[in-house]
């Protein structure tokens, strides 16, 4: 399946992960380029005006998911990025989060460890035990939890081992990986079966998500790694909105519906 980030379909800041004023709205026209899902996310600060918080909201979602034919599917919740995952506040807004998200009956729950959640010496020990609580609640709730690092392959395994979950997996994103300045290809085959979905952007040396074809991310030989490992997962695009919007979100499906077809199709 090939999903976009929520805010890729219309402008709604300066901002690139901009909450949409209008979420609804994008439906529409992810339905009509093709798109099989919208990925949800968590701003860093708590927005109360994000439908997912009311019951009123999720009604919402859940009848313009119907409508225009766009499965209810992932969430990244971007809000440990500014609130470490180490904190008892932090885990405590997880927890409602996850709640309302089982209302939606969310398939994926995406943790991204940056910013504040980064994992370090000081805070490993307690964003471990989080991460067992939170894992507990998903696996009840029938939810992937995935989290998306920079990490090794050898770090992921190891705090796999303590988790102890087999609802616990990796998601690999193009963009960031990029970064690490490094034959990351190779780690694809590493982690192998523990990636269960991709985030899809192009990234320059400065850290800035461009246009795709515009950075440093060599896509088709990423298609070919996935290919060796029978990747059976889904994808969602993360891209820059471009000067036209619906234009690049269409050029983008285009593209990696592309190369989907290419190299994973069965």
């Amino acid at each position: 399946m090939l999903g976009i980030v929520q805010g890729r379909l219309s402008f709604s800041g300066k901002k690139l992960q901009c909450f949409p004023k209008k979420p609804l709205n994008e439906f529409k026209l992810a339905s009509k380029i093709g798109y099989d899902f919208i990925e949800f996310f968590g701003e860093r600060k708590k927005n109360n005006n994000n439908p997912i918080w009311t019951d009123k909201g999720i009604k919402s979602y859940t009848k313009a998911s119907k409508k225009y034919n766009q499965k209810i599917y992932s969430f990244c919740d971007d809000y440990i990025i500014n609130h470490s995952l180490s904190g008892k506040k932090t885990l405590n807004e997880i927890v409602n989060t996850i709640k309302q998200l089982n209302k939606l009956n969310i398939k994926k729950y995406i943790l991204p460890l940056y910013g504040k959640s980064l994992i370090n010496k000081k805070n490993k020990k307690k964003v471990i035990e989080n991460l067992l609580v939170i894992s507990k609640i998903c696996k009840t709730k029938k939810i992937e939890l995935l989290i998306e690092s920079n990490m090794s392959p050898k770090e992921f395994f190891s705090l796999k081992k303590k988790i102890k979950s087999n609802n616990f997996y990796f998601l690999f994103d193009t963009g960031n990986r990029v970064l690490l300045k490094k034959n990351f290809l190779l780690d694809i085959c590493k982690f192998k079966d523990e990636i269960k979905h991709i985030h899809l952007k192009d990234k320059n040396f400065k850290n800035k998500n461009v246009i795709f074809g515009k950075g440093e991310v060599k896509f088709k030989s990423i298609f070919k790694e996935l290919k060796k490992i029978s990747y059976k997962g889904s994808f969602t695009i993360e891209s820059q909105r471009g000067k036209n919007i619906k234009n690049q979100a269409t050029e983008n499906y285009i593209f990696f519906k592309k190369l989907i077809n290419q190299y994973l199709a069965v």
